[in-house]
């Protein structure tokens, strides 16, 4: 099915309902999401470390609900963690599994209840993702610095603005492009990119996610944060987080 039929019936099945719903009774639980057209850009790693830390380092309510039906990545590491740690009296957030049937119920059961729902969904842009995207309130993409992959993110974002953030009925409020794998040798790269996409009408994020390995290899973690001594500085995870919160404020 293409794209535009998806968005199309889509509408005319969920969105009056579910806009009215969502803003008439819920207002203080945000949802958000780190996703992207196609899998590789990080988003999934992200979106742990958004939820793990919110929870452990800002002391917010989280839910991260895992659309990835069916290989569920996020709810197996969740698993994965667990038995690592060898207890599960350690304080943690829940990670639910949903698919387009279950995510509204999950989404109503939630909600007021938390402040933040992080949903995780697929690595492509499909009838899942398209429909699971109408209750997200805000966007985050990541990118990195790529020809091909900067040229979909465009895309992907003149999509979301298009069908979604320039709906009246919308619930979406805002897209947010961010670097990540940001490599300092290649500044001027970096910058030339921004510049050239905020003269496009897109501008990004002022934060950055750096190109570290720890990333992947010790801070996506669903029970453990990142230490209080680490990623206080400039370029910092923290920092990134602390846009994040901001922007969904909103």
């Amino acid at each position: 099915m293409l794209y535009m039929d998806i968005v199309s019936n889509v509408h005319s099945v969920i969105w009056p309902y579910d806009t009215m719903v969502l803003k008439s009774i819920f207002m203080e639980t945000k949802i958000i999401s780190c996703t992207g057209e196609k899998g590789g850009c990080g988003k999934t790693t992200l979106n742990i470390i958004l939820a793990t830390n919110l929870f452990h380092l800002y002391g917010k309510k989280v839910v991260l609900i895992d659309m990835d039906n069916p290989q569920y990545s996020v709810y197996k590491k969740r698993n994965r963690d667990l038995g690592q740690v060898g207890s599960t009296e350690m304080p943690m957030f829940p990670v639910e599994r949903a698919t387009v049937q279950t995510l509204e119920p999950l989404i109503k059961k939630y909600y007021g209840t938390v402040d933040f729902i992080i949903v995780d969904f697929p690595g492509n842009l499909n009838e899942e993702m398209v429909r699971g995207l109408l209750y997200v309130e805000h966007i985050f993409i990541p990118f990195f610095l790529d020809e091909l992959e900067i040229d979909s993110t465009a895309v992907f974002y003149k999509t979301l603005q298009r069908n979604y953030l320039w709906n009246e009925n919308r619930v979406l409020r805002s897209v947010n492009l961010f670097f990540n794998r940001y490599e300092l040798v290649k500044v001027n790269k970096f910058d030339a990119v921004r510049r050239t996409l905020a003269k496009a009408g897109m501008p990004m994020m002022e934060q950055v996610v750096m190109e570290r390995t720890v990333y992947r290899e010790r801070y996506r973690n669903t029970l453990i944060p990142i230490p209080p001594t680490k990623e206080n500085g400039e370029l910092g995870l923290k920092r990134f987080l602390e846009e994040v919160m901001r922007i969904s404020k909103n």
